[in-house]
């Protein structure tokens, strides 16, 4: 029994022996293996490093331990005496953690920076150190190059000579460097007790709140402001302002400011010598005409311009002298000023002619203003013992819109002012394109066009109409031609206009519509499936009294089917809202005459219209589908029309396609039939083969 108890023991033991070796093993697996360096320092020698701190340091543990590479080898000689302090200092409890840093030479002579996290104890007589070596040369470097970069902003805010400051949200200023005190003669820390209205001179406070709001809703802005110094004096900055951002929120504002008084009083007088006459003081053509630029692109609504020319000018000036002569034009630059509003400008070109820039004024206004110049003038002017009346030759001429250029405006009402000083006539001459080159070629059309018809100058020609569907041709597009002998072609938008203005798109509209029609009876008779025949029609067409019994007549002279006529009208022609269009328009359709409003979605119809006149079909316009290529718009404009149309039980043609991915598009839409140089250009009708031309 003894004997057995003995031997139990023995195996105990065996066994607390075998798990503290296991243990041993562990620890010192764990200890090798932990990514944080370890060290032991009995002494000021090495007596356990593990291998993390031999990869940190670059050199082998036989080396460190065996005193090869000693502290003298690791530490930088500056901060070597920390740690010899450490080493040498009597053991006291309540010292014997530490942290410091200091820095590390590696194998390869690269300097590192290192937190130690150090332990003491006493063992037989002798400190013992040990702990842990972070490596902190990333932080350090971080730290450094922050607090370069603080001081060189330092730098930035208390040497710049211009104004740096901040604002909190209501607008206080909450940071002023020496320029702030330079700029504004306060002291900065008289400027730490105000906020920013103060300074600011009345009139541009509005600008100053603006961009101060602007710059806390996250928008950083640069104008000009003028300020009040402490000793009453004011100065043109130009400021700069931007949000001031704490913890990914707007905390308040950062601002800059730098003094351009002189810089903006040297600009005002060269502006002065530049862009002023020396003698009026008024805007000299420079200035004028980039008055006008301004107002072209501005896109000003009722835009003219006036010029002016005096007469005998001359002659006063070579009788009276120069003197004379220039407090004159004085005084007839005051009198002009003096009778024009704000919505005007008043410049001097050279010499005696002035030109008047108007906005927002409508005819009339305009030329009570011409008059009212002309009372003006003619007052009797005394000086150096003399006394003279004068009045003035005037021109006017309105903008045609934005495409309107400065030159050609202002040529127009200069040609003006020379037909007045020329013939006399009024007082003033309205621009009309009959004063130029243009005119003239408009003045031949209009003369050539009373007798195209009766030389037979005028043609048609035909373009085909396709049903998406099928692809056969379902109408042709009659289009007018003039082919004239010395003109050349003429195009229809230079002579349709003057014939709508003259009366002569009557004679030319009935001739269209018959020989169109007799065309389409001519194609049926030669055998072709009959088609429709389009035909545009005018506003002027559609007001004759006698239009719809003009196409009853046309209808029975050329044996066509009324089913197979269609006219079109463009979107314009709707807002012609008169009972004898509406009557006409129903009348045409109770004969069994098509309806189709042409180059739908350029203009301003009412779906009412839509409803109203019950149209048969719409084109749409050319401009949509040359879109569909390239622009999203166009695509989503025409599929809305053609969904628009089809719910209103109307057939839709597109017009001006020219390739198949415009051609795809539009049969994925269900749109109903196509024209456009895809299919066929416009040719006359003998060129045209019935047979094969709807085969693509």
């Amino acid at each position: 029994m003894k004997n057995d108890n003995n031997t139990s023991s023995s195996k105990h033991k065996k066994s607390a022996l075998s798990d503290d070796l296991l243990y041993e093993d562990l620890f010192d697996d764990i200890v090798q293996q932990i990514p944080i360096s370890l060290y032991v320092l009995n002494g000021s020698s090495y007596s356990y490093v593990n291998e993390h701190f031999c990869r940190l340091v670059g050199y082998t543990q036989k080396d460190i331990l065996n005193g090869t590479i000693t502290l003298e080898n690791l530490i930088h000689p500056e901060d070597l005496p920390i740690i010899q302090k450490r080493i040498l200092s009597d053991y006291d409890v309540h010292q014997a953690f530490a942290r410091y840093r200091v820095r590390v030479y590696r194998s390869d002579g690269e300097l590192l920076h290192v937190e130690i996290h150090s332990t003491k104890k006493k063992w037989q007589g002798k400190n013992v150190l040990f702990g842990t070596v972070i490596d902190i040369t990333a932080e350090v470097i971080a730290d450094l190059k922050l607090k370069e970069k603080e001081e060189r902003l330092n730098s930035f805010f208390t040497y710049n000579p211009d104004a740096i400051f901040t604002f909190d949200m209501e607008g206080n200023f909450q940071t002023a460097n020496q320029g702030c005190e330079t700029i504004s003669g306060y002291t900065i820390e008289e400027i730490l007790q105000l906020s920013f209205t103060p300074f600011i001179v009345s009139e541009d406070l509005p600008k100053a709140f603006f961009h101060f709001h602007n710059a806390l809703n996250g928008n950083a802005s640069t104008y000009e402001i003028r300020i009040i110094r402490k000793d009453g004096e004011m100065r043109t900055l130009l400021a700069t302002n931007f949000p001031m951002k704490s913890g990914g929120n707007i905390v308040g504002a950062y601002g800059m400011a730098k003094d351009i008084t002189v810089e903006t009083d040297y600009k005002k007088l060269m502006e002065g010598m530049v862009f002023f006459d020396p003698l009026t003081r008024l805007p000299n053509r420079t200035l004028f005409e980039d008055h006008v630029k301004q107002a072209i692109e501005n896109n000003e609504p009722q835009l003219a311009i006036m010029f002016l020319n005096l007469d005998r000018f001359k002659l006063i000036n070579d009788s009276f002298g120069h003197q004379f002569g220039d407090e004159y034009l004085k005084d007839i630059s005051s009198r002009l000023s003096d009778n024009m509003d704000a919505n005007g400008t008043v410049g001097r070109f050279a010499g005696d002619e002035f030109a008047v820039l108007l906005k927002g004024l409508d005819q009339h206004q305009i030329f009570q203003l011409a008059e009212r110049f002309n009372d003006a003038l003619a007052k009797p002017f005394e000086a150096l013992g003399h006394s003279v009346s004068i009045t003035a030759s005037i021109g006017i001429a309105f903008s045609d819109g934005p495409d309107e250029s400065v030159e050609g405006l202002i040529k127009k009402a200069d040609s003006a002012m020379n037909y007045t000083k020329k013939h006399k006539i009024a007082q003033y001459t309205v621009y009309s394109e009959e004063l130029d080159q243009q005119s003239a070629y408009r003045l031949t059309i209009e003369r050539e066009l009373k007798s195209a018809l009766a030389k037979q100058e005028m043609m048609l020609h035909y373009q085909p109409i396709i049903d998406l569907k099928t692809n056969r041709l379902s109408a042709m597009e009659a289009l007018i031609r003039w082919n004239h002998p010395e003109l050349g072609f003429v195009p229809p938008d230079s002579f349709i206009p003057i014939s709508e203005e003259t009366g002569q798109i009557v004679s030319l509209g009935r001739w269209v519509l018959y020989t169109a029609c007799a065309q389409n009876k001519a194609w049926q008779d030669q055998g072709h499936p009959p088609i429709k025949i389009c035909v545009n029609i005018s506003t002027i067409q559609l007001q004759q009294l006698d239009f719809v019994q003009t196409v009853i007549e046309i209808l029975e002279e050329t044996g066509l089917d009324a089913k197979w006529l269609e006219l079109e009208v463009t979107e314009s022609i709707l807002l012609v809202d008169t009972e004898l269009l509406k009557c006409s328009l129903q009348q045409l359709k109770k004969l069994g005459v098509s309806m189709s409003i042409d180059d739908f979605g350029t203009g301003f119809t009412s779906l009412s219209y839509l409803r109203q006149f019950s149209f048969d079909r719409i084109k749409i316009d050319r401009s949509f589908v040359g879109d569909i290529s390239n622009d999203l718009n166009g695509k989503a404009i025409t599929a809305t029309i053609i969904l628009l149309a089809h719910t209103l039980n109307m057939t839709v043609v597109a017009e001006g396609i020219e390739d198949n991915t415009q051609l795809a598009f539009l049969q994925d839409q269900n749109c109903n039939e196509g024209q456009g140089y895809y299919f066929g250009r416009p040719l006359p009708a003998e060129l045209h083969d019935l047979t094969t031309l709807y085969v693509k």
